[in-house]
C-alpha cells in the first residue's frame, strides 16, 4: 500500500519536480497540497485496514485541476 501511495504522489508531482519544489520554490505550494493529501489518505486508509491506495475522485479532480503545469 505504501507503494501504491509513491506511486500516486508520482502520478501528481514526478521526483524532479518535487526537487526542484525544494530547492528553488517553484510550484512548491501545489507539491506540498499534493503530498499532505496524500499522507492524509495513506494514514485513513491504513487506519480503516484497507491494503489497496486509492485516490478519491474529489482529490483527483482538485489536484488535476489546480495542476500549474
Amino acid at each position: 500500500m505504501k507503494e501504491q501511495c509513491k506511486q500516486a504522489i508520482y502520478s501528481y508531482v514526478d521526483a524532479e519536480t518535487q526537487l526542484n519544489a525544494a530547492l528553488t520554490g517553484e510550484h512548491s505550494d501545489y507539491v506540498a497540497v499534493v503530498l499532505q493529501l496524500m499522507r492524509d489518505a495513506y494514514r485513513e486508509q491504513v487506519a480503516a485496514g484497507e491494503t489497496t491506495f486509492t485516490v478519491a475522485e474529489e482529490v483527483d479532480a482538485f489536484l488535476t485541476n489546480e495542476c500549474p503545469w
